[in-house]
């Protein structure tokens, strides 16, 4: 499961990230644009979901997704990998800072500006290989 979180129109990473988790194998359910943390939750229960995959990239994600993790555990959904990617802060913060805020906010991988989507293949391989 992908989408975008929040106030966030930038559906060309959205869409070149879909087709690449397609391409390694993945079955995708997009979310698109615009989503509020709900959207994710409710659709990883609707689907099934063994990972959810978040992006912003306005740099405005860390206001959605504070209680995205602690939402999931109390739904019964604490097996659920989360992962959340793209330009994760408004201004120029280091890298390791901004992904270690966003683990201490429950997610299993962050990925501040990364400058390749094998990044996110690879971890998903080694995170899901009991599913896939």
């Amino acid at each position: 499961m992908i989408g975008v979180v929040g106030n966030d129109i930038h559906i060309v990473a959205n869409r070149v990230l879909a087709r690449g988790l397609r391409l390694a194998g993945y079955d995708v359910c997009n979310l698109g644009v615009n989503n509020p943390p709900d959207d994710f939750l409710n659709a990883a229960i609707e689907f099934e979901a063994d990972a959810v995959v978040i992006s912003s990239i306005n740099g405005e994600g860390e206001g959605w997704v504070k209680g995205i993790s602690a939402a999931f555990i109390k739904s019964g959904l604490s097996g659920v990998r989360l992962y959340i990617g793209g330009n994760l802060t408004v201004g120029d913060r280091p890298r390791d800072e901004v992904e270690a805020r966003y683990l201490g906010f429950g997610f299993d991988r962050a990925y501040h500006r990364p400058i390749s989507m094998d990044i996110l293949l690879n971890d998903l391989a080694i995170d899901l290989y009991h599913v896939c």
